[in-house]
């Protein structure tokens, strides 16, 4: 894995995720108001087992051009189904998926993975340009400071704000012309194989497979199941996986 001078991240499920402690949590507290026991680890594991979905169920869902109605109807689905498989009825399960929603106002559960702020500390030391190409709402920048990590970046491109989703080229393009680099310095880092890795590559950028589950360890792709690998690649070894 050779070392670029521009290092571009995806969000959702790159650098930050659902807090599934706390959301299990919730989850749990609701599910007992209408009889329903279920232990917090089985919550928890219907959680990280939908989380992992995400990529495929928006795969061709244009979930950030959607109305705010649309968007509404995705993840009230989303989180309740969630509900449904700890056994509650339709009706509890989406009205305890609205009830959620409405509270955490679409931030308020998430948290930031653990590995992202020694990698982003440590590219920055190395002079890297840290760059977000984002499937996300027009609050990406603003969600990215509430967590501290937007200080890291130096640009965003957000679909929200262009109307346009990865994997379109266009996005990327976009990032290339923000970065005032050649595409053959810039390399895209995300989750989704569909959005990320194949949309950069559309547009001749390398791109590094986000594989922390360790998922895909036979796809023939640039992969790091921790983020803190990329400094190694920045310091020049090669370490991919």
């Amino acid at each position: 894995m050779k070392s670029y001078s521009t290092y571009l991240f995806d969000v959702g499920g790159t650098l930050i995720k659902f807090d599934e402690t706390r959301r299990a949590a919730a989850y749990a507290e609701r599910a007992a108001q209408v009889g329903v026991s279920v232990p917090s680890a089985k919550v928890l594991a219907v959680l990280e087992a939908l989380d992992q979905e995400i990529p495929e169920r928006s795969r061709h869902v244009p979930l950030s051009l959607l109305s705010p109605t649309e968007q509404r109807a995705f993840w009230t689905d989303f989180w309740a189904e969630g509900f449904r498989q700890l056994g509650l009825q339709e009706t509890d399960a989406v009205r305890f998926a609205d009830e959620l929603l409405d509270s955490v106002n679409g931030g308020n559960f998430q948290a930031v993975f653990d590995d992202v702020v020694p990698a982003l500390d440590g590219l920055c030391a190395r002079g890297k340009q840290l760059g977000v190409i984002s499937n996300f709402s027009e609050n990406c920048e603003s969600l990215l400071s509430s967590l501290g990590l937007a200080k890291y970046f130096d640009f965003f491109i957000v679909s929200g704000i262009l109307g346009i989703e990865k994997p379109d080229s266009r996005i990327f393009q976009a990032a290339i012309e923000a970065s005032g680099k050649d595409v053959l310095e810039l390399v895209y880092v995300g989750d989704s194989i569909f959005h990320d890795i194949e949309g950069a590559r559309a547009v001749g950028m390398d791109a590094i497979l986000v594989d922390r589950a360790n998922r895909y360890a036979k796809l023939d792709v640039m992969r790091v199941r921790d983020l803190r690998e990329l400094m190694d690649a920045a310091n020049g070894k090669d370490d991919s996986g």
